[in-house]
């Protein structure tokens, strides 16, 4: 199992307009960089439950992969999306209302075993962590930009 996690802090900005905003699912392709696509297959708001589809660009010889997982939400406060196939991973985002804005931890887990097998002891984990780690670094930067330019959009309608 790969574990990563960053943090990150948004000041001027609520738990509340940061889950609005992951919660889009039409917008989250402008987050989420490898994601093409998300369809929303069930939802559940009284659970806090939903079952999605994503399309998502691997690149090189696997291209787009489809995936599907189930998705689990505390009300501003956390996002946690679970995938089995093609390959298990667990994203969570932990939204923390501080004095002048929000805290951010997002998380993801990757096993490759399942889809691997044997053949898993030979990936390179520390490579494939570092890598996870970028990925999730450049997320929270276009999360921090798409929440500024919805702001100044706000703003400009508003004036």
């Amino acid at each position: 199992m790969i574990n990563v996690t960053r943090q990150a802090y948004l000041e001027g900005f609520t738990p509340a307009e940061i889950f609005a905003a992951l919660s889009d699912s039409q917008a989250i392709a402008h987050i989420l960089p490898r994601v093409q696509r998300v369809e929303v297959t069930r939802r559940d708001d009284v659970a806090r439950t939903a079952r999605l589809v994503t399309y998502m660009n691997i690149g090189g010889i696997f291209g787009t992969i489809r995936s599907e997982g189930e998705l689990f939400w505390e009300d501003d406060r956390a996002i946690r999306f679970k995938v089995r196939t093609p390959v298990e991973v667990e994203t969570s985002w932990e939204l923390l209302p501080v004095k002048t804005g929000t805290d951010i931890q997002l998380s993801t887990s990757l096993n490759l075993a399942p889809m691997l097998g044997p053949m898993a002891s030979f990936v390179p984990t520390q490579q494939v962590s570092a890598m996870m780690a970028t990925e999730l670094e450049g997320v929270l930067k276009a999360l921090a930009r798409r929440m500024r330019e919805s702001r100044l959009q706000e703003r400009a309608i508003a004036a």
